[in-house]
């Protein structure tokens, strides 16, 4: 029995030891201040996989009274974190370490809500209605500058949230409650006790902390590394520019009525960056930078080639700083490799690619590639792989459905029959009425962005072959038919056939022709046969592919 305890004794010894060592993944302390300066009554610290989705972090832990927290971290040298509070903008940013077992000790002060002017209309959501959006009443504005309505309570308690407060239209909490919640989604609901079964809710304007400072958010590395705390001054460089980025946008848009030829001076994030890559202190510091350089292309900041050739020199495909954003690591391999050999080598990789999340992107890449080139057994294989193993990654059900070779909605399958309604006549459009011509079916709607995008390729399109027994007809999945009409008035005509898809027939159409995403354009031959989609029939590749089979 002495023996046996020994045993027990030095089996726990051990535990404790692997778990004082190598197995343990650190701790991440510090405090989290409000933009005045002062704690906050209470606040969160989120910690995700790098790149991962913070709404779903892997722990999260509320602040103690004086602003304090300690959290425990997963191994990993990079992680992603977010910082919220009630009144104050959500904080992302990265989480650098020298190793995956590093402890951290840093403080956060985050940036105040920028609350708009002056309220207007402000909507009222909650748990009556689910925090529906749409179901959202406006609530009475009153003589003395208040909010108030009364709404139904179905317990002890009733959460809510207001929309209206600040630019974006978000959910956010309310300026009376008994106390708050995290929301999961970066933000908080108030929550009063009441026995009533009905209560007023009422918004106060001037209860508001208004603390917006554009110095904010900071984040002070106490006890750490020079790397930690250089990326995290890149990160809230950057995440400051993104902020003034929206804001000008925003503004812009509301004075032209479009964001389109909005554009944005980066000179003094390109300073700041410059002057951080000059002291970095590891490769790491400078690996990161240059891979925020390459994704601020989208906004329209200037990258020139030689970074893309250095990421493709310096970052070996299983480096974890690609999951900071793996939908851009193949793009950078075909640049710096060719195509050919990257598609080979980023398969080979695949297996040692420690991110769930990036061996999913790399192989939802493979697939579209694939899928252009013909490949349909190369397709089968993805499809496989993603069915079998990341089905759980919300991204990857879309391209399941893409890679199914089951599909009906395929290269040399007929369409199926349809009916909707010319939204400019008010005549039946059937595919009985299209034969005879090549028909491009434009599965698009106005909020959706890369279908604006597709806009200069299609009408360039269909100037050149308008005349050559060739149509477009756009099929609307807007939510509101009026949005279709006000777009068509600006700057992109779409002079050719459309229809508006309702709530009648919406479901129906997307699912006879297996639409999951948009934009989807479809080629249809004169006889109803397709002959090409997707990537064939995007940007450039339009003209392209309609010239093999419009003479």
């Amino acid at each position: 029995m002495f023996k046996f305890f020994n045993y027990l004794l030095v089996v726990m010894m051990l535990a404790v030891l692997w778990n004082c060592s190598g197995n343990s993944g650190g701790k991440l302390s510090g405090k989290i201040i409000g933009a005045n300066g002062e704690p906050l009554a209470i606040a969160h610290i989120h910690v995700a996989e790098a790149g991962g989705n913070v709404f779903k972090p892997l722990k999260s832990v509320q602040t103690n009274e004086d602003g304090t927290f300690t959290i425990d971290l997963p191994r990993a040298q990079y992680l992603s974190i977010l910082v919220t509070a009630p009144y104050h903008e959500p904080l992302e940013l990265p989480l650098a370490r020298s190793n995956d077992h590093q402890s951290l000790e840093i403080d956060f002060q985050l940036q105040g809500h920028q609350y708009l002017p002056e309220f207007n209309r402000v909507k009222i959501t909650g748990d009556w209605i689910d925090f529906s959006f749409a179901e959202a009443p406006l609530m009475n504005k009153n003589e003395d500058g208040t909010f108030s309505l009364q709404v139904p309570v179905h317990a002890d308690t009733l959460a809510y949230q207001l929309i209206g407060l600040i630019p974006n239209e978000q959910s956010i909490n309310g300026t009376q409650q008994d106390y708050m919640v995290y929301d999961g989604q970066g933000d908080y609901k108030s929550v009063i006790k009441t026995t009533d079964s009905t209560v007023t809710v009422t918004f106060d304007p001037q209860k508001l902390p208004r603390f917006y400072n554009r110095a904010l958010p900071t984040a002070l590395v106490k006890k750490g590394n020079a790397i930690t705390q250089q990326i995290l001054d890149a990160a809230l460089m950057i995440h400051r520019t993104m902020m003034a980025w929206n804001e000008q946008r925003q503004r812009y848009a509301q004075l032209t009525g479009t964001d389109r030829g909005f554009r944005f001076n980066f000179s003094e994030l390109d300073s700041v960056l410059n002057a951080l890559e000059k002291t970095a202190s590891s490769d790491k510091v400078k690996k990161y930078i240059t891979f925020q350089r390459v994704l601020l292309t989208q906004y329209g900041m200037a990258s020139p080639d030689t970074l893309l050739q250095y990421l493709g020199n310096n970052l070996t495909m299983t480096d974890p700083l690609w999951s900071f954003n793996p939908q851009i690591m193949p793009f950078v391999y075909e640049r710096t490799m060719g195509v050919e050999k990257a598609l080979a080598a980023l398969e080979e990789a695949l297996p040692q690619i420690e991110s769930k999340n990036t061996r999913a992107f790399v192989l939802i890449h493979l697939g579209m590639r694939a899928k252009y080139m013909r490949n349909n057994e190369k397709v089968t294989w993805v499809y496989n792989q993603l069915k079998e193993g990341y089905e759980d990654i919300p991204i990857v059900k879309y391209y399941i459905a893409q890679f199914n070779p089951e599909m009906g909605i395929s290269v040399g399958k007929q369409i199926p029959d349809f009916k909707v309604k010319n939204l400019d006549t008010g005549e039946e459009i059937t595919k009985e009425s299209l034969k005879g011509k090549f028909v491009l079916l434009d599965f698009w709607a106005t909020w959706c962005a890369p279908c604006i995008s597709e806009m200069p390729a299609m009408h360039q399109a269909y100037e050149r072959f308008k005349d050559k027994n060739f149509v477009i007809l756009s099929l609307s999945f807007d939510r509101k038919i009026e949005d279709l009409y006000k777009f068509r008035k600006g700057q992109w005509k779409m002079p050719w056939l459309h229809a508006y898809l309702d709530n009648s027939i919406r479901d129906q159409i997307a699912q006879k022709f297996e639409v999951s995403g948009i934009p989807k354009p479809i080629l249809v031959s004169p006889e109803g046969v397709i002959v090409a989609m997707e990537a064939d029939l995007r940007g450039q590749n339009l003209e392209k592919t309609l010239s093999k089979f419009i003479q």
